[in-house]
């Protein structure tokens, strides 16, 4: 819907189209992004990742054989599904914190995910 209100407002209405670009490029823009965490060799890679708030970890699996899963504590999100080679999960983040992760399968397998306010 805005591209379509933009490309009327271009060809109708330059001048308010003019407006609406200047005024727009004048708000914070907050882009969000997804960091991504491959498994691989039974780790983490990388084992510790720094995003912002409302950003999106995805954790894909890339090993041959073997499914894993992303285990917060309780109080931090619990256990995701497990998931099998080449399949991913991913979580976003909306408060700041440190979020420490294993793999519930192989508690071996440790991570973080730091969460800093933008």
């Amino acid at each position: 819907m805005l591209f379509s209100v933009m490309k009327a407002g271009w060809r109708v209405l330059p001048c308010a189209a003019l407006a609406f670009s200047v005024a727009a490029t004048s708000l914070p823009v907050s882009a969000q992004q997804t960091v991504e965490v491959a498994i691989q060799n039974y780790r983490f890679e990388p084992a510790e990742v720094r995003v912002r708030v409302g950003d999106t970890v995805r954790w894909t699996n890339q090993e041959k054989r073997t499914s894993h899963s992303v285990l917060f504590s309780p109080e931090q999100g619990g256990e995701s599904e497990r998931f099998f080679p080449q399949e991913s999960w991913q979580r976003r983040f909306d408060a700041p914190g440190q979020y420490p992760y294993s793999c519930g399968p192989h508690p071996e397998m440790k991570g973080v995910v730091v969460v800093v306010a933008p």
